[in-house]
């Protein structure tokens, strides 16, 4: 929705992922090739929301109803009701933190959890939290609280590692160990009826190692480095859902 700008630039990413994503105005090109469901997403502004124009929404409006398209919408981090993507998204997705001082390092602003899920919950909209694993420096701080507050909303949770990205605040970071990243899914298991390993996840031998120890706990994980009978096109929030109603089994 932005391009190359957002207002903020985070300990974990500095503006580097909003060079991978694609245009608006790309979109229609890519459903020529055949693609039917689209991450909605982009930079932050000072308030830590994406800015949806009217306009833009009005012509993504225009071609879910022509092409039949499905959307995700990654809004960031909204302080007032979410009304206007009813009608428009299929999935929302959002990041969370318990902890406002963790928040504030990475971002630079904070908000009140509990009124981020209270603003998520007034777009009645099948909507899928992520949280981000060691997302300070590797450190294991807000990640036990935002999933224990989380599981009291939702029956499912995306669960991303920081990758530790050049040219950011956090590039010389290292990632959280394996076993502290097994030992929160697990505990997300407890709490939450469907876990997903997101894209957000280190590559080369950490990525196989995770995946292996995460292999009979996760019920969904994306970027498989082994690839099962199972597989699923798409961004892992409509497999979610399609889980969530039980459209299809759980996928590994």
């Amino acid at each position: 929705m932005t391009g190359q700008w957002c207002a903020l630039n985070c300990a974990h990413c500095g503006k580097h992922y909003l060079s991978g994503m694609k245009l608006l105005n790309e979109m229609e090109a890519y459903i020529q090739k055949g693609y039917r469901s689209f991450l909605i997403s982009g930079g932050l502004n000072t308030s830590g929301e994406i800015p949806y124009s009217d306009q833009n929404l009005e012509k993504l409006k225009h071609l879910k109803e022509r092409y039949n398209l499905v959307y995700n919408f990654h809004v960031g981090f909204p302080s007032s009701p979410i009304h206007k993507l009813g009608n428009l998204a299929d999935v929302v997705s959002f990041d969370f933190f318990s902890d406002q001082k963790t928040m504030k390092k990475i971002y630079g602003i904070s908000k009140d959890p509990v009124r981020q899920i209270e603003v998520i919950k007034s777009a009645e909209v099948f909507s899928v939290p992520h949280v981000t694993i060691g997302i300070e420096c590797g450190q294991i701080t807000h990640e036990y609280r935002s999933i224990e507050m989380l599981s009291k909303y939702f029956d499912s949770i995306v669960l991303n590692i920081l990758i530790p990205t050049l040219g950011t605040t956090y590039e010389s970071c290292t990632p959280p160990s394996v076993e502290d990243v097994k030992d929160i899914f697990k505990y997300a298991k407890g709490l939450f009826e469907v876990v997903a390993l997101g894209c957000m996840q280190p590559k080369g031998s950490y990525r196989s190692v995770l995946q292996n120890e995460l292999a009979n706990i996760a019920d969904v994980i994306v970027k498989p480095v082994r690839r099962g009978i199972n597989s699923f096109p798409g961004c892992c929030a409509f497999l979610l859902k399609q889980i969530s109603q039980g459209v299809i089994n759980h996928v590994r």
